[in-house]
Order: structure tokens, then sequence, then C-alpha cells
């Protein structure tokens, strides 16, 4: 019920905004929308850093936030930093030439000919299922989506079997890799790994990141026992070490108390560079962490009831990632890490899947708008 009232509000204010659509849009202007303007991050965030330098001043960008005031740096830069749930945030969006967003986009905005949206999604890899809806569902989520303009794509399984197959989208795939994993090939990598350790204060000790994904049923994951965990990391890849965690944008971070919590730090990436290993489930951060060279530890007690609501686009244990379904499970598969054929399972796994990660994505998609905005 709550969801077909969410419908029909969006298709009431879609209506409403209906005059908006004969405003002219101006070319020059672009908006980017991140996790539904909750933060500056992901893939938008890189393409935008990315088309500042490139475009010299030529466009207009804003950015849609629920917080404009913690983004003065932004301003200070020449970027308009606009609250997104403002008449003038409505009144870019709907005038931009180009959007570009990481998730389903604002529903209640009408989808005008004369935009081009680029969706960058959230995630890479061929991992848990997308786009499984039915009824109202079904109709929400086509209602979120884009009608003109492209996806951006990781690799091409992705565009084939998410983007082509899931999302049923048969526009242009710009199969250009995700642009914040360029990151993971930048030569300035480990100044930025240095940095942000030092900003956490992991200098002087192994870091686990602890980030499990969301569940659709919105229950919690079971937690394992953070000693006996540590215990294992120090007795099979030496020194002190401490599990922090990162909860997903829609989790409860005080859902688990581990040595730390960094789930207010806006991105991702630059945790995954920092960190010593990440232990996670079904999260698509498993193919970012391949890129960034970090041992993966998949702990997925759940996986029955994960499978019977969300299920796999592949089987589980050709992931690049050490699988096990306990916490037993877990501490044996640190113990046995073997190194060479972790490295050798996430080189095929890159292979099998078609990777289009070449470190230039941002730069590409950067280009792309500027040659369809000038």
């Amino acid at each position: 019920m709550r969801l077909f009232l969410k419908y029909l509000f969006a298709l009431l204010v879609r209506a409403l905004l209906t005059p908006f659509t004969l405003l002219p849009v101006k070319r020059n202007r672009v908006m980017f929308v991140s996790y539904r303007g909750t933060r500056y991050s992901c893939s938008p965030r890189a393409v935008s850093e990315a088309l500042e330098k490139l475009a010299d001043g030529k466009l207009e960008i804003n950015w849609g936030l629920r917080h404009p005031e913690n983004y003065a740096f932004l301003k200070q830069r020449g970027i308009n930093v606009i609250n997104d749930r403002s008449l003038k945030f409505i009144y870019r969006a709907l005038t931009s030439r180009v959007v570009v967003t990481n998730i389903h986009y604002k529903p209640y905005l009408p989808r005008r000919r004369g935009q081009y949206f680029i969706h960058t999604w959230h995630g890479g890899g061929l991992y848990k299922r997308e786009g499984i809806q039915t009824g109202i569902q079904k109709k929400y989520l086509r209602l979120q989506g884009i009608r003109f303009g492209a996806y951006l794509s990781s690799s091409r399984g992705f565009t084939d079997q998410v983007i082509k197959g899931s999302f049923g989208w048969q526009g242009e795939v710009l199969e250009f890799g995700m642009p914040r994993n360029d990151i993971f090939f930048s030569p300035g990598r480990e100044s930025l790994r240095n940095e942000t350790r030092a900003r956490l204060g992991w200098t002087d000790r192994h870091i686990a990141l602890y980030a499990p994904t969301w569940r659709d049923d919105q229950s919690l994951f079971t937690p394992f026992d953070p000693q006996k965990v540590k215990t294992a990391l120090s007795k099979r890849f030496g020194g002190q070490w401490e599990i922090w965690f990162r909860g997903h944008y829609y989790s409860d971070t005080a859902a688990l108390k581990l040595d730390g919590d960094v789930s207010g730090e806006e991105d991702m990436q630059p945790l995954l560079l920092a960190a010593d290993c990440l232990i996670t489930d079904y999260s698509s951060s498993i193919w970012d962490a391949s890129f960034a060279g970090l041992q993966t530890f998949l702990y997925c007690p759940d996986i029955a009831n994960y499978v019977s609501i969300r299920n796999f686009y592949s089987d589980i244990r050709t992931w690049p990632g050490v699988f096990s379904e306990d916490e037993r499970g877990l501490i044996d598969g640190i113990l046995s890490f073997d190194g060479t054929a972790y490295a050798e399972k996430i080189a095929r796994h890159h292979a099998a899947l078609g990777s289009c990660e070449t470190g230039r994505a941002a730069l590409l998609t950067a280009q792309r708008i500027i040659d369809e905005c000038l």
C-alpha cells in the first residue's frame, strides 16, 4: 500500500511539473545526483571532478545534495550546490542538458526530450540480482528509470545480464568501466592510501573492513566473534589487527560494535585502498576490492535466505573472495589463505566477465558530457 501511494504521488507531482518542461534546456548545464542526493560520492563524484578539469569553466556544474551547507568546498570551486528537495533543484534538473546519477533517478521528475541521462549505477561485477520486480514495484521502478541517454558498464557480462537483461535497457551502453574505480589504477593511489590511513588513525595497525550489504527484507546480518577473527588474521598475516565497520547507506550502523565505524565516510574507494582486507558477503564492493588488491572474505551465514529473496547471477564460489557460511568457515578461510591461488582467481573472474576497467572511465565520461553540451 505504501509503495502504491508513492507511485501515485510521483505521478501527481510529474503532472504538476509539466509546465517546467516548456522551459528551454540550457546546453551547458549539467546536474549530478548521487544516492538520491544524500552524498557527494561514487561515480558521479569521479565524473564531476574529471569534468571540472576537462571543461575548464565552460560548463555549469550543479550538484543536488540534501545538506548544501556541508559542501562549502564545492562552492569555492565554482560548483552550484542545491538542496535536492527545493524548487530551485527542480528547475535546474529539468533544464540541464546532461543529468548524471548512480541510482534510480527521482521518480517525480518528468523525463524530457533534449536531455541526456548518464546512469553510472553504483555497483560492478555480476553478483546479486537486480531489477527483480513485479506489479506495482515494476511500475515504480520504471518511473525511476531513464528514457534518453546511456548506462555505464563495468564489464560485458554486466552489460548483457544486468543492464540489458534485468533492467531491460535497449539504448546506448558505454563500456568504460566504473569511474569510481579509476582510483585503483592511479599513480597516486599509494599516496591516497597513506593519507586516508593517517586521517583515520590506521597507520600503526592492520585493518579489516567489514562491509555487509543491504538485505531486501531488512534483516540484520549474523555477527561473528571479532576477537576470534582478529586472532586468525594475526596468525596468518602477522601484526596487530582491528576490524572496522562500514555499513550500507541504508543500514543501521549501530547494529554492530567493532573497533571503529567508518559508515560516515562518503566514499568507499579510499577505504578499500587504505584497508588491509575486506570481509563482506554479497556486496558489489567485491568487484572494487579485486582491483584494489585486497584479499576478500565472503561471510554468508544467511545465504539460503538471501538466495530465496534475491538470488545471484553466478555461483558465489566463483566470485573473487574466500567463501564461508559460518564463523568457523571464515576463520579457516583466513588461516588457509593462498595469495597465489587468490590472484589467479581474480584474473579468471575479470576475464570471464569481460572487465572494462582501465582507469579512464571518468575521463571518457566527462568527454562524452562535453560532446553532448558544447
